[in-house]
């Protein structure tokens, strides 16, 4: 009996087909060309028309300020930005413009607040040391 259909084929040919083309490789249906000219992208898939797909135009992200002044400010308002401005990031992300726009206007007034609350402490503490020291300084033995 002659078992030439179960021999193994060399490495790289390819095995008998039997009769029957080959399948092509890869998918089947129309592949979408992207084209994209100053921030503009067009999607065409197949036989529809093209779909035009505008940037998202973010405002400033002020996730990163916030982390800054929480860590080296005032940290409760600090905090407070954080949260609206992750608030906002989503917000933007899930297409939410108005509602992006009004976390983020929060999230700037409360970073802007921890700075100025944290600076104004830091003159504060400033001049304490200073008066408090220049008191032990002029009379050492009251």
């Amino acid at each position: 009996m002659d078992n030439t259909a179960y021999k193994q084929q060399p490495y790289g040919q390819p095995a008998p087909s039997y009769g029957q083309p080959a399948p092509p490789y890869g998918p089947q249906y129309p592949q979408p060309v992207n084209s994209s000219s100053n921030n503009v992208t067009v999607v065409t898939a197949g036989y529809q028309t093209p779909t035009v797909i505008l940037p998202v135009n973010t405002d400033r992200d002020w996730t990163v300020p916030a982390i800054i002044a929480t860590l080296f400010c005032f940290f409760p308002t600090g905090i407070c930005a954080i949260i609206a401005a992750v608030n906002a990031r989503s917000q933007f992300l899930a297409g939410d413009m108005e509602g992006g726009r009004t976390s983020n206007a929060w999230a700037r007034g409360l970073t802007m607040t921890s700075i100025g609350i944290g600076t104004v402490l830091v003159i504060i503490i400033i001049a304490l040391y200073i008066w408090v020291w220049s008191v032990v300084t002029i009379n050492p033995y009251t």
